[in-house]
């Protein structure tokens, strides 16, 4: 679960995203029934401890993807645009209780539609590593 407090805690902290959505408008794992957009719901895709020669070395990679609802486009592609701002680049960082974390973009970068079109998603896959 570290690698989603890692990307929550720091999303909660960038002005950039909590201007277009609350901090209690970023949700892990699932969207709650009855939540309004723009929000955000953050997964992790994959995630492994990094093997030295001498064993397990805990540094920990995982693969998360942010996802970006919006009641339109733009604000999905804003609201994506801030996320990336965010979580792009971090190199050593200390984010909330974790130190020595650096996340980067993944290059996946998709959106898509409801089949209505009364929502609209952007969704953006991020590298992160920390030690613990």
């Amino acid at each position: 679960m570290s690698a989603l407090e890692i990307a929550i805690t720091k999303l909660t902290a960038t002005s950039a995203v909590t201007s277009i959505t609350t901090a209690a408008g970023i949700y892990p794992i699932d969207l709650p029934q009855g939540a309004s957009a723009p929000c955000l719901v953050v997964n992790i895709v994959s995630g492994f401890d990094e093997q030295m020669l001498d064993g397990a070395g805990k540094y920990y990679r995982h693969r998360v993807t942010v996802e970006c609802n919006a009641y339109t486009a733009d604000e999905a592609m804003a609201l994506g645009d801030a996320v990336m701002s965010a979580l792009q680049e971090n190199i050593n960082a200390t984010i909330g209780s974790f130190s020595g974390v650096t996340t980067q973009f993944a290059d996946l970068d998709r959106t898509d539609t409801s089949d209505d079109r009364s929502t609209y998603r952007r969704l953006l896959d991020f590298f992160i590593r920390w030690r613990h």
